[in-house]
């Protein structure tokens, strides 16, 4: 299911050029009116072995902006999207954002509007262009150094896939029948996107893509997010 949020600016919204981490802030207040779930979904999540899933991801903003010395400056108003596979996130996120507003740090937002959808995917294969980077990566269990894939590497389908997997069983408790395939269809160096998260930097690719499987399987990416830290906005795609 998904979420379009909409809002006008009075003035300028002045955030940072990387402002993952603002956004993701602003979806974990957004559901704080429900203190259990609220609770769950920031401290537990979807669990699956040592792995903990937030099952949600989310786009960047959209609207008038202009960039100055590492600052982004948005006018007028902006729109962001929200996803997750849990219908109940999205009504309790739609329900917080009418009720309460968005903050932005200091600058708070007061008359926010909300559409739901539920576009769903219909298809087993489908071309699909990133809207937010795909993130891939693997962490050495000794140096505790992070290496980030990139499209081309034998690696990268493979890790996509067994995300995928370990998201799915911790969705649903089950493991899926069958797998997916993730292959670059038109990337080049120009998608690479590097984010600073707080005080990491996170390497991902944007781009199109040829996605396969079976469909119930596309339809759960679409609604959580390709590859790895969705809930930190990454993952988010559109079929082309």
């Amino acid at each position: 299911m998904q979420v379009i949020v909409q809002h006008k600016i009075s003035g300028t919204l002045e955030l940072p050029i990387h402002y993952h981490h603002i956004l993701q802030a602003i979806l974990f207040s957004g559901i704080r009116s429900n203190e259990e779930y609220s609770t769950f979904l920031h401290d537990e999540g979807f669990l699956r072995e040592n792995r903990r899933f937030k099952m949600f991801t989310f786009s960047e903003l959209s609207g008038k902006y202009e960039v100055v010395e590492k600052r982004i400056f948005f006018r007028d108003r902006v729109t962001f999207e929200v996803r997750s596979p849990d219908v109940r996130f999205i009504r309790i996120l739609q329900d917080g954002f009418q009720k309460n507003g968005i903050a932005y740090g200091n600058h708070k937002i007061a008359e926010v509007r909300t559409i739901l959808k539920d576009q769903t995917v219909e298809q087993e294969e489908a071309f699909i262009k990133m809207i937010t980077p795909v993130c891939v990566y693997s962490t050495d269990p000794f140096t505790k150094k992070t290496f980030f894939y990139q499209p081309n590497d034998s690696s990268f389908g493979d890790q996509v896939e067994q995300n995928f997997m370990r998201k799915y069983e911790a969705y649903y408790g089950v493991k899926p029948e069958s797998g997916i395939s993730l292959q670059p269809v038109e990337v080049s160096y120009g998608d690479k996107c590097v984010t600073k998260y707080k005080n990491f930097y996170i390497s991902g690719w944007k781009g199109i893509y040829r996605l396969s499987g079976e469909r119930k399987y596309l339809d759960f990416l679409y609604q959580t997010g390709l590859g790895s830290k969705n809930s930190q906005g990454f993952g988010m795609f559109q079929l082309v």
